[in-house]
């Protein structure tokens, strides 16, 4: 059984292609640890997955529901301190070994977070 890290930008479009990718990791023996918001919680859990979500003040993906136009706190967050986004992730996994990672093509810092944990990469690409 191999343990399995699966890092995902948390909309629609990327959860679900790996949602399904994971369930049949696990289906085929592997454990699954899977970064997503809290929104896909459910979801993640129902597949068999252990769920980590983004630091609420980090999750360069929320939006901000008091103006649209507003450009994304997270993410300005996430282009000028990228570090804090990546020592998040990887403070919550501390003391965890994964043989790989699953990573949409759209997931930001992906290369960092599997160079630092010492780990392949596995791409899953996302068809529309």
């Amino acid at each position: 059984m191999s343990q399995v890290l699966v890092l995902s930008s948390p909309s629609q479009q990327d959860v679900d292609p790996i949602l399904g990718f994971a369930s049949e990791l696990i289906t085929q023996g592997e454990k699954v640890t899977f970064f997503s918001s809290d929104e896909f919680k459910a979801s993640i859990q129902n597949i068999g997955a252990d769920f980590k979500a983004y630091n609420q003040d980090l999750n360069i993906f929320k939006a901000d529901e008091q103006d649209d136009k507003k450009p994304k706190s997270g993410l300005i967050s996430a282009l000028l301190e990228p570090m804090k986004f990546i020592d998040d992730i990887v403070v919550q996994i501390r003391g965890l070994k994964f043989d790989y990672a699953v990573f949409s093509p759209s997931y930001p810092y992906a290369s960092i977070i599997t160079q630092l944990l010492g780990i392949s990469r596995t791409q899953q690409m996302i068809s529309n």
